[in-house]
């Protein structure tokens, strides 16, 4: 299909596209509120229902961080709000992320989930990017009194076209695909805030 440019040479459409660009301007508390307030307008139908859709929860948990987001940037340098803001924002953009598992472990098999984890995994291998192939916690659990009881938990991807494994005492089993890619998230996440402690750019070594 032939696209009409009007005869433009590229310089003249380029040219046209610069000049249709925004000119910086510093981010201020009253935009971000007002993006919020606008997109929760939008959103806000798409869950007043028992059980709203995970990707409209998501929408939803999305416009209310940046409502939040308004608030971290109004605290400014008081630790004591800004703590508690920061705080508000990650855990409604974590509440999202969840929601987005959520919705991928209903519409796509857990073996495809699995292997595309797989794959990202092995892709990283040979790029300076550290990760983690398995690894050990303890889980504290109540159990039931007030008082905690702790779990060894192993936590590893066997094959490509299996989630995570949970090996614990008596137990071995695969993780669902909402629950594979809540794990996996985390793991990426402690590799990237481990890699600049075990790796300092200085050393130049890599895990």
């Amino acid at each position: 299909m032939l696209i009409d440019t009007g005869g433009a040479s590229w310089v003249e459409r380029e040219g046209r596209r610069a000049s249709l660009a925004p000119a910086y301007r510093i981010l201020t508390t009253g935009v971000v509120r007002r993006v919020g307030r606008d997109a929760q307008d939008a959103v806000l139908p798409s869950v007043v229902t028992q059980d709203p859709e995970p990707l409209a929860s998501a929408a939803w948990q999305i416009t209310a961080a940046l409502e939040k987001l308004g608030d971290l940037m109004e605290a400014g340098r008081q630790s004591g709000p800004a703590m508690q803001a920061g705080e508000d924002v990650a855990y409604r953009l974590q509440d999202a992320l969840a929601l987005v598992h959520r919705h991928l472990g209903r519409t796509v098999p857990a073996e495809a989930l699995g292997e595309r984890t797989f794959g990202r995994q092995v892709d990283k291998v040979g790029s300076g990017e550290a990760l983690i192939g398995a690894v050990t916690i303890e889980v504290l659990l109540d159990d039931g009194d007030g008082g905690p009881e702790s779990a060894t938990v192993l936590l590893g991807q066997q094959d490509r076209d299996r989630t995570i494994t949970v090996r614990a005492d008596g137990l071995d089993v695969d993780l669902d695909g909402a629950a594979h890619l809540d794990v996996q998230a985390a793991l990426d996440r402690l590799a990237r805030a481990l890699q600049p402690v075990l790796d300092p750019p200085e050393v130049g070594r890599h895990l």
